[in-house]
């Protein structure tokens, strides 16, 4: 799971000067509140968001119905999250709602090595 590589595109990204579409890196699934998955990337170059720098995001399926491991293996519309400033998720961790901060909406789709 972890070391796959994808491109995450940002709507509505008018107030977002950063790259978009974001080359990110797989680290792996945590738990989140109310039995929700997250799917944790590793972002290529930190970016700056709510006056912090951030080097990783939790996303998770944006429709209901939709599991974490569509995001993971295929095109899929998600939601977008960070973390507290410095935390650094840890793959089958589990997290509560203090640890997500929603940010926008976007679309992962996986892009092969080279």
């Amino acid at each position: 799971m972890g070391n796959k590589m994808h491109l995450l595109e940002l709507y509505d990204a008018e107030d977002f000067d950063g790259p978009n579409p974001i080359h990110v890196t797989g680290v792996g699934v945590v738990n989140g509140p109310e039995h929700t998955e997250y799917y944790i990337i590793q972002l290529s170059e930190p970016i700056h968001l709510a006056q912090e720098v951030v080097s990783q995001l939790a996303i998770r399926p944006h429709y209901d119905g939709d599991s974490v491991n569509r995001a993971i293996e295929s095109v899929c519309t998600v939601g977008i999250a960070f973390g507290k400033p410095d935390q650094a998720y840890v793959p089958g961790d589990k997290y509560g709602f203090d640890d997500f901060r929603l940010w926008k909406v976007g679309k992962i789709h996986p892009v092969e090595k080279k």
